[in-house]
């Protein structure tokens, strides 16, 4: 949806005796010291999926609200392209937008959600909400039902006669991600929009987001200097370092493998349970640690050498067929329906009786939660049911403890 190519933003006045020592690789203060110029952002290049949650993170002044406002031009680029998939007219170079085009690109295609709200004192929350679509030529009709129904959506359907001083903070960013949901916008532009909310209030706002995302499934670049809401938000992370991006991955590929020194300082400290993964912790069925348990009626059982009296029974597929401790079947589930049902946990003297399957994709926080229904290996399975591997005790303590640097 979105494509970056070394885009670079040089504050000064003569921006372009800068570029020529940005190509030496020197830095942002040689810069300053040589030439006099502030480099913001320096050669980024990325690209972020239709559909998905982009985030920029790093320290203050590391460029990261720089590089957002050169992406609806705000702020104009010194050097660089950034390209945007028009749904009529395909891909488009903004960068080489006249004013006229550029207004059409920022009421019809690009919204923008603000740090400290920005919203119209003098006008109703509604109003509020449909100011953007009033801006695109809405009529009122349409604009005010838009409006009530993305209000209704963040959970603020019976305010809309309010005024946004009779809101609390929290409240007047719910309208302000409103506005931002209602023009129908492609793209969705965050700039640290919940930085200036008290913590309890930024975690449900966080929450929300992911509600409505997995909704609208909006394009959506976002801002932000905390590494948590960055892993807590974001499909990809960028992180950004005297100006240049150091880092772009998925959350689990930039706690796992920090590429720098920078970002594994960064990480370091990040809870791991919402980010790391089954299919990284699990142990494969290949490890020297399972041992063949026969074969029967063309379904082959495996045991964990530390674990003999169980027995996982696959088909020739590699699919799991039944679990079976001390000769008798044990009933399987799988572990997204056990917790959403509170009703289904066991008496701890009955955990052993029930074996759990889990995605790939299931996060660490998740499993650590299956072991108040079962004490029994989780087995690992990919999208057609093959099982990858089996998460026990062993497994949950190295997912912990090795991703956070506390053990070789």
């Amino acid at each position: 949806m979105i494509r970056a190519e070394n885009v670079t933003k040089i504050f000064g006045s003569d921006p372009e005796s800068a570029i020529p020592l940005l190509e030496e690789n020197k830095t942002k203060e040689e810069i300053r010291e040589l030439t006099g110029q502030t480099v913001g952002v320096n050669k980024a290049s990325f690209d972020i999926q239709q559909g998905e949650v982009f985030a920029i993170m790093g320290l203050s002044g590391c460029g990261k609200s720089t590089l957002i406002r050169c992406i609806n031009r705000i702020i104009d680029p010194t050097a660089g392209h950034i390209f945007f998939k028009h749904p009529d007219r395909g891909e488009v170079d903004i960068t080489q937008l006249d004013e006229e085009a550029l207004r059409t690109l920022r009421k019809q295609n690009m919204s923008m959600v603000f740090q400290h709200f920005a919203l119209l004192p003098h006008r109703t929350v509604l109003s509020n909400v449909g100011y953007g679509m009033e801006i695109q030529g809405r009529g009122r009709r349409k604009r005010q039902e838009a409006a009530q129904r993305v209000l209704d959506m963040v959970g603020l359907g019976p305010w809309g006669r309010s005024y946004p001083s009779e809101l609390s903070g929290g409240m007047q960013q719910r309208v302000g991600l409103a506005r931002g949901l209602a023009t129908d916008a492609e793209v969705l532009l965050m700039d640290e929009p919940f930085s200036a909310l008290d913590p309890l209030i930024k975690v449900d706002m966080q929450q929300e987001l992911t509600r409505i995302q997995r909704e609208l499934h909006r394009t959506i670049l976002f801002i932000t200097h905390d590494l948590d809401e960055a892993m807590r938000i974001g499909d990809h992370i960028a992180i950004m370092e005297d100006g240049k991006i150091v880092q772009i991955g998925s959350p689990e590929q930039i706690l796992v493998n920090p590429r720098t020194e920078y970002v594994a300082k960064f990480v370091e400290h990040a809870d791991p349970t919402g980010v790391i993964t089954a299919g990284t912790i699990a142990l494969p069925l290949d490890s020297d640690k399972f041992v063949s348990a026969g074969e029967r009626d063309g379904i082959s059982y495996l045991h964990r050498q530390d674990l003999p009296h169980v027995r996982y029974g696959m088909d020739r597929e590699g699919r799991l067929h039944d679990v079976q401790m001390d000769e008798q079947d044990v009933p399987v589930r799988r572990l997204e329906e056990v917790l959403e049902d509170e009703s289904a946990r066991p008496a701890s003297s009955e955990r052993t009786g029930l074996a759990l399957t889990c995605g790939e994709d299931a996060v660490l926080r998740d499993i650590l939660r299956s072991r108040l229904y079962s004490t029994l290996p989780v087995a690992v399975t990919n999208g057609d049911g093959r099982v990858r591997g089996l998460i026990d005790d062993p497994e949950l303590i190295n997912g912990i403890l090795e991703k956070r640097g506390e053990i070789p």
